[in-house]
């Protein structure tokens, strides 16, 4: 799941500074094909992989009208 708290919820988080949600991007691992269901007792375990990749998209942009 890739998610950013945005402005409005920024501004209610007590560890997150007003303005960190312009550098920030939230990544956590979520089974969202298949539910999984535990009964009690049993495990489950999850691997998440990340990888950087370069690209022409840059968050330099996101402060500056007219640029996309």
């Amino acid at each position: 799941v890739v998610w950013n708290p945005w402005e409005k919820k920024a501004k209610t988080m007590a560890d997150f500074g007003d303005e960190e949600y312009k550098q920030t991007l939230c990544v956590d691992a979520a089974a969202a094909e298949r539910p999984i269901t535990l009964r009690p007792g049993e495990e489950w375990t999850g691997r998440l992989e990340l990888s950087a990749v370069p690209s022409t998209n840059c968050s330099d942009h996101l402060d500056q009208p007219g640029i996309m």
